[in-house]
């Protein structure tokens, strides 16, 4: 991104920011799109991030949404029903009602309960897709008994159908891990379609692929963990949706944060930004001890001097807000930048934005040398008062 560009922002919004740059999100999304196999559906986790819901709704996708608050995203957005999974575990009768009305693509049931709330909504005004989730032992979907009699009982009502089973255990798993899942899971529908004479064609499965922030080479466009999970699946008799989260977004988002102040002492050298923990997760970052990409961009005219190593401490009053522990700079001062990369996903969702009554930064989407302002900085003291 080219530093006219930053400035001309920085003087709508200040510091810290997130910039999501819409034509890598699109260029990456394509990518995977051209990898996939024909029994592939791509599947976008907004919880990764819900900003990018505006420049991946016209695309190839479904959006997974597990909350009330993101089926109202997509709504505002103006997202088709025909793209959205409702899932989430907390669903109340009034959510499904509320799912089934708007004739969402697909309603998933995390339970029993959620299966009786929609055995006493639908009715004769359409079809409703629904997938149900097998659990990998944790709080999770349901167990083999519990999707039986789920099954039992919507093979009574002509108004539901069962599109497949949901599948998802966790995030950043190695292949060989996904690869057992998928045998498991492709075990587990192939028996359930026998044994219940149950006729379904498709599996969505969470893969949680990997997404190393702190890979020395630019993470851009590898897709190798992809590409096998596609060459597992491309031979099945099964269709897949295949749910992505990080994997999409991480590229597309950067983190702006000012320099405030440089100090040293005994321990070391220390640089405060106006950012910090509340705003920037790296998954796997362990207090700061793992150095993902970071640009310095120094204030016009600043003088250069020898490489030394910074800790790189945020505004929070707390030990606990390192960033990092050893970032290599060159004579870095007050008012200079760092820019953060592959910040795309749960950043700007995650972040503990509450602690110490700091501003919400603002949200830039970016796309063809041009942005918009999608979310001005907020003020949270009111909140917390």
């Amino acid at each position: 991104m080219q530093k006219k560009l930053i400035d001309e922002i920085l003087k709508k919004t200040g510091t810290p920011l997130y910039i999501f740059d819409a034509d890598e999100l699109k260029e990456r999304f394509s990518q995977l799109v051209a990898k996939k196999s024909c029994n592939v559906k791509l599947c976008y986790a907004i919880k990764a991030n819900p900003f990018l819901v505006s420049v991946l709704k016209d695309q190839d996708i479904l959006f997974e949404v597990c909350s009330p608050g993101e089926l109202s995203i997509c709504e505002k957005y103006n997202v088709h029903p025909e793209k959205i999974v409702f899932s989430g575990v907390c669903k109340t009768k009034k959510d499904v009602a509320r799912a089934y009305r708007m004739q969402v693509h697909t309603i998933t049931l995390e339970s029993p309960l959620h299966c009786q709330y929609l055995l006493d909504v639908a009715d004769e005004s359409h079809i409703q897709n629904v997938i149900l989730r097998l659990t990998s032992g944790n709080q999770f979907g349901m167990s083999e008994n519990e999707i039986d009699g789920c099954v039992q009982k919507i093979a009574k009502n002509p108004f539901i159908k069962i599109r497949g089973i949901h599948y998802f255990s966790g995030t950043q798993k190695k292949i060989a891990k996904i690869t057992e899942e998928i045998k498991k899971i492709e075990e587990y529908c192939a028996g359930l379609k026998d044994k219940i004479n149950l006729d379904f064609s498709e599996i969505e499965y969470g893969p949680g692929l990997s997404f190393d922030y702190f890979a020395k080479d630019d993470q851009k466009r590898n897709f190798s963990d992809f590409e096998q999970v596609i060459q597992l699946i491309s031979g099945s008799s099964f269709n897949y949706v295949i749910e992505l989260g990080r994997y999409i977004a991480a590229t597309s988002g950067s983190y702006v944060t000012k320099i405030m102040d440089i100090k040293s002492n005994a321990s070391g050298n220390y640089c405060i930004i106006d950012g910090g923990i509340n705003h920037i997760n790296y998954y796997g970052q362990m207090m700061g001890m793992k150095v993902p990409p970071v640009e310095h961009i120094k204030n016009q005219g600043a003088k250069n001097g020898n490489l030394q190593k910074f800790t790189i401490c945020g505004s929070l009053c707390t030990t606990a807000d390192v960033v990092l522990r050893e970032l290599l700079l060159n004579n870095p001062e007050p008012e200079d930048l760092l820019i953060f990369k592959n910040i795309g996903a749960y950043s700007i969702t995650e972040g503990i934005y509450l602690f110490l009554s700091h501003p919400m930064p603002a949200v830039v989407l970016c796309e063809n040398e041009k942005y918009s302002v999608a979310r001005n900085p907020i003020e949270t003291f009111s909140i917390n008062s």
